[in-house]
């Protein structure tokens, strides 16, 4: 058996589930209650893949494993795991893990009648609710036309839908010697994981009866909640004049000013199809009109 059918079933057992994450070669766990893990297959000494593991999930608010399959890891490899928060698991806990699922397995196939094991969480605000309900997303109705661009530019363009996650989120922020609630809404790319200031005003429609093209799903709502998060962080951030006077002065001092960070809280709304039209000459946001370039969507 292949091992990582084998790790997706003892994931099942443990009443979570496995999903299709990026990059595709990892294994990517969810909890069902906003938590979950990434897990790397180990197959020979080669400390950059684990760099490189670490550093295409650093935005993962999830626990990161690496299963070493070949001989004991090197030094360095343990020594850089332990440094950036990734559990080791050697090869003979690999092989212990494994084999006792193999065991388990084989005895619960000849246990007529054996439940299968389910999460007990009352809590069914589930962050992958869409696609543990097996809904399709749905889609954001252009405010553009395709008839529109064409009489404009003369160009015929396709018409594709990205899916995109949308956010909502509150927070804590100083703004002088208060303390203010701010909240609003981001959206994040499920193509490129690239976040932004959420759309308005938006109609949602559960099919889109012309032709048109569906981008493949990438960023799992999981791993995009954190892209939200350092957005939020990043980009709220702002400058304060802060005023005072002397007998000779008046002074002004600016000081930078972010959000708490640990009082982010962010709240998946739903995943849905965002327009666009694409040509060989331009690409416009079928929502805003606006011209973009291919590489702020894919």
């Amino acid at each position: 058996m292949d091992i990582r059918i084998l790790i997706g079933e003892i994931v099942k057992g443990m009443g979570y589930r496995t999903y299709p994450g990026y990059p595709e070669d990892y294994i990517w766990v969810d909890h069902g209650d906003g938590s979950g893990e990434v897990i790397m297959l180990l197959e020979n000494q080669d400390l950059e893949k684990v760099r490189e593991f670490y550093s295409s999930t650093a935005s993962f608010p999830g626990e990161r494993f690496l299963f070493i399959l070949n001989d004991a890891a090197n030094k360095e490899i343990l020594s850089y795991c332990k440094s950036h928060k990734i559990t080791a698991v050697s090869r003979d806990d690999t092989a212990k893990l494994l084999g006792k699922a193999l065991i388990d397995m084989q005895l619960s196939r000849k246990v007529e009648g054996r439940p299968r094991v389910q999460g007990t969480k009352e809590d069914k605000d589930f962050i992958l609710v869409y696609l543990e309900e097996g809904n399709n997303p749905r889609y954001i109705r252009p405010v553009v036309s395709g008839e529109m661009i064409t009489s404009s530019i003369g160009l015929k363009a396709d018409l594709i839908f990205v899916p995109f996650h949308f956010f909502s989120y509150s927070m804590k922020l100083m703004e002088g010697d208060n303390l203010v609630v701010k909240e609003g809404n981001v959206m994040v790319n499920a193509v490129n994981g690239k976040a932004s200031r959420s759309i308005n005003g938006y109609e949602l429609l559960d099919s889109w009866p012309t032709t048109h093209r569906e981008l493949e799903l990438k960023w799992e709502p999981l791993a995009s909640m954190e892209r939200a998060k350092r957005w939020i962080s990043d980009s709220l951030e702002t400058e304060v004049v802060e005023k005072s006077e002397t007998d000779a002065f008046i002074i002004y001092s600016r000081t930078r000013v972010k959000p708490l960070e640990d009082t982010i809280k962010v709240t998946f709304i739903n995943t849905s199809f965002y327009p666009i039209y694409s040509s060989p000459a331009l690409v416009m946001d079928g929502f805003t009109g606006e011209i973009k370039s291919i590489n702020d969507f894919v």
